[in-house]
């Protein structure tokens, strides 16, 4: 498989606009408005990596940059960049990682010497130049080697470039199975199902799971993903803790409300860091798995009553509903991050959602990587929410399992960086 810029994966490219001058020369810079060239910082990538394990292999990974000026001029002016090999050890000092090498230059893995961006004539700024790296499912990156790539500008039609921001250093290295996740503090997502929509309609079976790190549990109520008054998994309520993990359903009779919870004191949850939740419901039956263990279990019944007096137990939840705003009446429906109102936002990052239609075994959840990575073709797998799109451009959270049920957002996503699992 093939990723271009911005998708997640295993070589991580950083653009980095440094001469390493130090500290006295960024000053310089910041302050010398004298019209000079320079890599436009608007265009960096952050950290972008390219994966490589069982499910995903990138050949091909392009980034891109711009230069700029700050006034424009009359002529076009043609801004080259050169390899600069000889920058390496500046890259090794100011970073303090004395074992990086240089990606080497016969192995096929770009074939540009010199490349060139041009800023028109009485423009500021150039479109974009693209650097394409290829054949990295071929760079040896096993464990922590780092290679890096500088190219600086080695002319600009005669002007005069900033030193501070003339190279760029091209960094591969190896990632983590998940690398990009939402910050959905504030935010929320949805998928639009509807009525309609047989794969979520009265479930008999099925199974959630999220990837969730919250940076704080100061709210009564923080959502994960779920129905308000159907079935929600949560952090928090008003008679328990508020970072303790609670499953909430509810079933309604002539105008009465009935509610019932799955949760337990094991489940509580410590702020700065990840833990990978798995609820899984069968017939009413659930259990909810903490980092793969089974922390507490329980049956969907509430304090309704059938005719002879026995509990009624709820044997299938019904997410098929159309989505909007839930007001005036409008049903309660489907959300991530998102229950009753905004206050109730997660805050925290998310990643790896997943909804199935099966009752995942502890065996399963289980499975190596599993907490971080599936297979898109899993069987019984109904959504799949990487999270992972970093995405600037629309609202839109890509749904993996090729059914086609991507997410909407209300703001756009806040990605965020990362590498988990964490590096031993």
């Amino acid at each position: 498989m093939k990723t271009t810029m911005n998708k997640s994966g295993f070589a991580w490219c950083i653009l980095l606009a440094l001469a390493f001058t130090g500290c006295q020369g960024d000053q310089e810079g910041k302050h010398h408005f004298d019209n000079k060239v320079f890599i436009s910082a608007a265009s960096y990538t952050p950290e972008v990596r390219v994966m490589r394990d069982a499910l995903d292999v990138t050949e091909e990974h392009t980034c891109e940059i711009t230069v700029a000026m700050a006034q424009p001029v009359a002529q076009d002016i043609t801004v080259s960049f050169a390899e600069a090999p000889e920058l390496l050890d500046r890259y090794r000092t100011f970073y303090d990682d004395p074992t990086a090498q240089l990606l080497p230059s016969d192995g096929g893995y770009y074939d540009f010497s010199q490349v060139s961006a041009v800023i028109r004539s009485g423009l500021v700024q150039s479109e974009p130049l693209a650097f394409t790296f290829k054949k990295l499912d071929k760079l040896p990156i096993e464990n922590k080697e780092r290679y890096v790539l500088p190219m600086t500008i080695v002319s600009a039609g005669g002007m005069e470039v900033l030193a501070s921001a003339r190279t760029v250093y091209f960094v591969f290295m190896k990632a983590a199975l998940v690398n990009v996740v939402a910050d959905m503090n504030e935010n929320c997502a949805w998928p639009n199902w509807t009525s309609e929509t047989e794969a979520v309609k009265d479930m008999e079976r099925f199974s959630f799971e999220a990837l969730v790190y919250g940076n704080s549990f100061k709210k009564e109520i923080s959502t994960i993903m779920g129905i308000e008054d159907v079935f929600l998994l949560r952090v928090g309520d008003a008679d328990i803790p508020m970072n303790q993990l609670q499953v909430a359903f509810c079933t309604k009779d002539e105008g009465s409300t009935y509610r019932g919870y799955v949760t337990s004191s094991s489940l509580k949850l410590q702020p700065y860091r990840w833990y990978h939740i798995a609820v899984t419901f069968d017939k009413g039956d659930i259990c909810v798995y903490l980092d793969g263990k089974l922390k507490a279990s329980g049956q969907t019944v509430t304090d309704k009553k059938d005719e002879h007096g026995n509990p009624v137990l709820i044997d299938k939840i019904n997410f098929a509903v159309p989505h909007s705003d839930e007001s005036d009446g409008k049903p309660r429906c489907f959300w991530i991050g998102y229950s009753y109102d905004d206050k109730r936002s997660f805050d925290g990052m998310m990643g790896e959602i997943r909804v199935w239609n099966k009752v995942l075994t502890a065996e399963e959840i289980n499975a190596k990587d599993h907490f971080y990575k599936i297979d898109p073709a899993s069987e019984g797998l109904v959504s799949y929410w990487k999270f992972n799109d970093n995405n600037t451009k629309d609202k839109v959270v890509k749904d993996y399992s090729g059914n086609g049920f991507h997410l909407e957002t209300k703001n756009n996503a806040n990605w965020q960086n990362v590498s988990v699992p964490a590096e031993d």
